[in-house]
This record gives structure tokens, C-alpha cells and sequence, in this order.
């Protein structure tokens, strides 16, 4: 019989994965399954005597509180051009981490290992945070992230969680109740895939490249300058090699939102006025429509504080940082996910099929960047594209994409 009183009601779609119900069971009767494509999800067994503490721990079932102030907002960046250079946007997460740990603090952030899985993983020194920084995309799990945060927060130490904000809202739904030594980062989301099609990229990407991928970065200046090039390494190779979203299915894909978890294309936190964290973060390139002096910077990062306590500690890091104000008019139409969730397109439906049947070369061809004629075609339509017509030139994209699905 299923358990009515217990996270077993929850739709799956509405699902985070964020583990605040499995941590915290006090019978263990919850264990995270891993679905076909690649995602974790609770499921709750015999043991349960229907408690109701994983319903008031989830924070899909029971949702936290907003902010507790009207929100203000900044266009940010580093004053350290070196530090700068060494992050992905405008340099605020880490510039933040590092004055927290330079008090004795801890700071949790996305991280990969040495297998290249994505986690929270705490750092307490300069070392551990530089595994934090860059952007990752792919889905972190929370593991036990949560339970080391408590232990730092009832040791007394500060501590920075930053995280998607349903990791966030986990988090302080996992607590059940505030700390004023706990400032939460939540970022602007578009979504995640699973880590299962993750792992069935690198396989394939290693096999192109004639080696095992040990390293990944997807937003890395210095392939390119602060744009969306990144860089990978293999275990046979000494350098980094180039990486372009344009011609890489993985990362195509999740640009057009088609990998993504289910509980993605429903967030309720894809809205400017319903963050979970104290801080919200993201990049902000966008800014410079409204501030043309901002053009030469190389990186800007976007800061709306939504609590008291996430003013407070921005007031307390500030001096390390350009800071200009910005309005929601300036940056909620050009940030989809503060206005609304992410689209779900109709190529989700089947974009996991065959994940465990087919071949990495024959599985990632059915995606368009995967096929090796594409990067011709692309390069071709480009240069035709700069001397036709715009009536030429949608004519001609009509008969590429009819190509293409065809094949």
C-alpha cells in the first residue's frame, strides 16, 4: 500500500532530486533510484510509517518562503582583472567564496571529480575553491552536502551554499529553519541534464578525440574570450583543445533545452520574485545595452538580493567589487528563466532514447551537431548567409533543415 503521508505522492515531474526527503528519514525507508535516462528519484519502501517529515522536508510538497525585503539589484564584476579572467561571468561567486574562507568559513559549490561526476562539494581552502569555479552543465547531485553544512553551521562557522535554486530551496527546507551564519547563493537556471547522458558525452567525445576526457570546462575565457567556447583535455593529450556549442551535440542541446530534467520545464523558481536564496546570481552580458562604458569588461555577473541577510553580506564584500544598479526592466526580458520557466521542445520527447542501447557515435547522430557533415554545412551556411538576401537566405534554411530530416 502506498504511503500517503510521504513524498511517494509527489509527481515525478515535480521532482528536484534535491535528497532533502531521503537525508531525512529517520526510518532510512527512502532510497534515490536512478530513472532510464539518468536521473535520481525517491522511493519510498516498506519501512515507512507514514511520519510526514520527508512531506515538510521537500520543498516541492511544501515550499520555503521568498525574500524578506524589496529586492535590489546589481551589475557586478571583479576589480582584480586576473581574478576576473578565471571565472565564468563577473567573477561574484568567487570573489565572495574567497572572503568567506579567508574568515575561517566553508563554501559549497558544483564540482567535478577526478572522474569528472558532478557534486556539492565543500571547500575550506584557496585549493578546494578553485574546483568550484566555471560552469558545469550537467546535474549536481547534493550527496551529503547538506549534512555537512549543517555540521559547519552548529560549529559556528559561516557557510556559502551555492547552488541551482531548487538545490537552495532543499537545502533550507532539509534545515528547517534559518541561521544567520547560512548566506545562500541561487543561480539563474536554465536547466540540467542527466549525469547518465553526460557520461555517454564524454565516452563519445573521447573516442572523437583519441583519448579520455580528464578535463571539461563550458564556459572558459580564455577559449575565446567571455562567450559560450569552452575546453576539454584528454588523458593522452598535453593540450586543451577548443570547444564550440555550435558544433558539439551536448552542448547544443542543452542550449535548446532539450535534455533537461522534467521538474526543469516547470520550475517554480524561474520567476524574479520567488528565489529561494539570499543572493541571486547569474551572468549578465546583456547590461552593456544599457551601460556602454561596461563593454571592455571581461566578464559581469548579475546580483539581486532578495533578503537582509544577503544585503548584509554583500555590504560586507562590496569593496572588492565594481557595483552598478540595475532595474528588473533592465534585465528580467533578457533573462527568460526570471520571467518563466524553460520551454519544453518536442525533440525531449524521445532525446534519451537509446541512451543505453546504441553506441556513443550512433546515439549522438541522431542529434545534428553529431553528424559529421554538419560542421561543413554550418560553415557553408555562414558564408552564404553574409552575401544573400534575407529572403535568400530563409529560403535556403527551409531546404537545410528538409536535408536534415531526411537523414
Amino acid at each position: 500500500m502506498q504511503s500517503v503521508n510521504s513524498v511517494a505522492i509527489l509527481d515525478s515531474s515535480r521532482c528536484f532530486s534535491c535528497r532533502s526527503c531521503f537525508l531525512s528519514c529517520p526510518r532510512n525507508a527512502i532510497e534515490m533510484r536512478e530513472s532510464p535516462e539518468g536521473f535520481l528519484y525517491p522511493d519510498v519502501g516498506s519501512g515507512c510509517v507514514d511520519c510526514g517529515l520527508c512531506v515538510r522536508r521537500c520543498p516541492s510538497l511544501t515550499p520555503v518562503s521568498s525574500g524578506d525585503m524589496p529586492q535590489e539589484s546589481y551589475a557586478m564584476y571583479l576589480k582584480d582583472a586576473e581574478r576576473l579572467s578565471e571565472s565564468s561571468s563577473g567573477g561574484l561567486f568567487a570573489g565572495a567564496a574567497e572572503r568567506v574562507l579567508q574568515d575561517g568559513g566553508a563554501v559549497f559549490g558544483a564540482a567535478f571529480d577526478e572522474s569528472l561526476v558532478c557534486s556539492q562539494t565543500p571547500a575550506e581552502n584557496a585549493d578546494d575553491l578553485r574546483r568550484l569555479k566555471g560552469s558545469k552543465y550537467v546535474e549536481s547531485l547534493t550527496g551529503d552536502s547538506y549534512l555537512r553544512a549543517r555540521e559547519f553551521l552548529e560549529a559556528g562557522r559561516r557557510v556559502l551554499y551555492s547552488g541551482t535554486a531548487c538545490q537552495i530551496a532543499g537545502l533550507r527546507a532539509y534545515l528547517g529553519r534559518e541561521y544567520e551564519n547560512l548566506v545562500t547563493m541561487d543561480l539563474i537556471c536554465h536547466g540540467v541534464p542527466s549525469r547518465k547522458l553526460f557520461r555517454k558525452y564524454l565516452e563519445w567525445l573521447g573516442k572523437r578525440t583519441g583519448g579520455k576526457i580528464i578535463y571539461l570546462g563550458f564556459r572558459d575565457k580564455s577559449a575565446g574570450g567571455w562567450s559560450c567556447g569552452g575546453k576539454f583535455k584528454t588523458k593522452t593529450k598535453t593540450k586543451t583543445k577548443t570547444l564550440r556549442a555550435s558544433f558539439d551535440p551536448y552542448y547544443a542541446s542543452f542550449l535548446r533545452c532539450e535534455t533537461y530534467r522534467e521538474s526543469c520545464y516547470s520550475c517554480p523558481f524561474a520567476y524574479a520574485d520567488r528565489r529561494p536564496g539570499d543572493l541571486t546570481i547569474g551572468d549578465y552580458f546583456e547590461v552593456t545595452e544599457f551601460h556602454p562604458e561596461l563593454r571592455g569588461v571581461n566578464g559581469i555577473s548579475l546580483c539581486i538580493v532578495n533578503t537582509r541577510r544577503g544585503r548584509e553580506f554583500l555590504t560586507g564584500i562590496q569593496d572588492d567589487f565594481e557595483s552598478i544598479p540595475v532595474t528588473p526592466e533592465q534585465y528580467v526580458p533578457v533573462k527568460s528563466n526570471l520571467d518563466s520557466p524553460s520551454p519544453r521542445p518536442d525533440a525531449r520527447n524521445h532525446i534519451y532514447d537509446g541512451i543505453d542501447t546504441e553506441t556513443p557515435d550512433r546515439f549522438f547522430r541522431r542529434f545534428r551537431e553529431g553528424r559529421r557533415m554538419y560542421i561543413v554545412m554550418f560553415l557553408a551556411r555562414r558564408a552564404v548567409s553574409a552575401v544573400l538576401p534575407k529572403p535568400v537566405r530563409r529560403a535556403l534554411k527551409g531546404v537545410v533543415r528538409k536535408t536534415f530530416r531526411k537523414r
